[in-house]
């Protein structure tokens, strides 16, 4: 072609525009317009922490959200995955650190008949004795498979050396001995003091070319206005600081699990955006320092990874890969040499790439209104502004070197980490100790 068209300057992307409604029981709405999505994704997040669970019946949230897919509306577990079926629907609940969600997808032509489905389960759900014995059994059964998992293992273990008796120290769904004393009274008392309009928020997000989503949310919803019991406060979980090293014994594990956190921040702190590019090149990418190290030059494993954990409250820097069994030690002393060394050295080509990779990437992070609506639910759960998405990534544009390592030496003390080795104690042991890094704790963990 002898004179091909001009090709237009790439325009910076936007999160999906929003339109906000309240319906008189005081239930909000956000729906986000997203053309091409015949798909819709909903969502009702419920401002409840994990925390208001009962301590010695942890587990009911979890149960709860399992239970409410098992029958609504008068309908029997049956027949309402039959009614679920014929609207082309799935539906999902569960709880988080910060709050529980009701979700749906359905195609759009059905999504009337969709929201009325998920209104039945916030408002009339069934709990049938049979299904809610039925989800019990699953989660204990999950409860021993996943202690047969060193990554699982290594998680929870990790959890409860960083936020001692805080509730964030325990697996969400709860341990077995909680979740054993959980009856079906205690789940339906759950949901009648923690699942009422006024501390809810609908999301929908999708093409609504055709549809009003007000319109379609305020009826499906127009018979709920119950009224529970007080809205609750998470709790700020404190981080304990490190160094620590606990060594969870499995006997002749061919390799070692690593699990690696300090303090970090939350994504309202003011640093995020910095330490987000900080992060990408020190352990968040493929091509970042620790897999550099770790896996390219040693070998020692197929991957390794820092990330940026956050809650409502507060925030991890975690590191997570595992490794050769005989490579154990060296491995963990090249991360923390590796995370040291980072202070101050971040350059000018690491963070381009990470802001390229944040920025330029962004639109495919969210082509599908299922992931719009999860990042809705994020930014609910964690009470960021609305508009933190766009706010967030033209403050990543604006990261410098300078900035970046500013963040990472504030945020991160490499010398204050707890580390978690699940790996065989008895030729561990010796080669942590010479790292020298902290004393070598020796766990047993409860095996199935």
């Amino acid at each position: 072609m002898e004179n091909p068209p001009a090709v237009p300057p790439a325009v910076d992307w936007s999160f999906p525009s929003r339109r906000e409604h309240r319906i008189d029981s005081g239930l909000t709405v956000l729906a986000y317009d997203c053309p091409g999505q015949f798909v819709v994704a909903a969502s009702v997040l419920f401002d409840v922490p994990l925390s208001a669970e009962p301590p010695d019946r942890e587990g009911v949230a979890g149960l709860t959200g399992r239970c409410l897919t098992q029958g609504a509306g008068g309908r029997t577990a049956e027949e309402f995955a039959d009614a679920v079926a014929v609207c082309g629907a799935d539906v999902e609940a569960s709880a988080s650190p910060d709050g529980f969600g009701v979700r749906l997808s359905v195609p759009v032509v059905r999504l009337s008949e969709g929201l009325r489905l998920m209104s039945d389960m916030v408002g009339a759900p069934t709990f049938d004795e049979a299904e809610f014995a039925q989800q019990k059994r699953l989660r204990l059964q999950e409860i021993d498979q996943a202690a047969s998992y060193p990554q699982h293992v290594a998680v929870e273990q990790l959890n409860a050396a960083l936020f001692g008796s805080a509730r964030a120290a325990r697996p969400v769904g709860g341990a077995a001995e909680t979740v054993l004393r959980v009856e079906r009274a205690d789940m339906a008392q759950y949901a009648h003091e923690h699942f009422q309009p006024t501390s809810a928020t609908v999301v929908v997000a999708g093409d609504f070319a055709g549809p009003d989503p007000f319109d379609a949310v305020s009826e499906a919803f127009e018979g709920w206005h119950h009224a529970g019991g007080e809205r609750r406060e998470g709790d700020a979980a404190t981080v304990a600081p490190g160094p620590r090293v606990l060594l969870v014994d499995w006997p002749d594990a061919p390799q070692a699990t690593i699990r690696l956190a300090g303090r970090g921040i939350t994504r309202g702190d003011p640093r995020w955006p910095a330490m987000f590019v900080a992060n990408f090149a020190v352990g968040g990418s493929f091509s970042s320092r620790l897999n550099t190290v770790l896996r390219e030059e040693k070998g020692v494993t197929y991957g390794a990874s820092s990330g940026l954990d956050t809650d409502r409250h507060g925030g991890l820097v975690t590191v997570a890969t595992a490794v050769r069994s005989d490579s154990t030690a060296e491995a963990v002393s090249d991360i923390v040499s590796i995370l040291s060394a980072a202070d101050g050295t971040i350059n000018a080509d690491e963070t381009a790439t990470a802001i390229r990779a944040a920025t330029d990437s962004a639109a495919l992070g969210f082509e599908r209104a299922e992931a719009v609506v999860g990042r809705v639910e994020v930014l609910l759960s964690e009470r960021l502004p609305l508009d933190h998405v766009d706010a967030n990534l033209n403050r990543i544009r604006q990261v410098t070197p300078e900035t970046a390592n500013d963040a990472f030496a504030s945020v991160l003390d490499p010398g204050a980490l707890v580390v978690v080795v699940v790996g065989d104690a008895r030729t561990l042991r010796e080669p942590l100790e010479a790292c020298a890094y902290a004393p070598v704790e020796v766990v047993t963990p409860p095996r199935p």
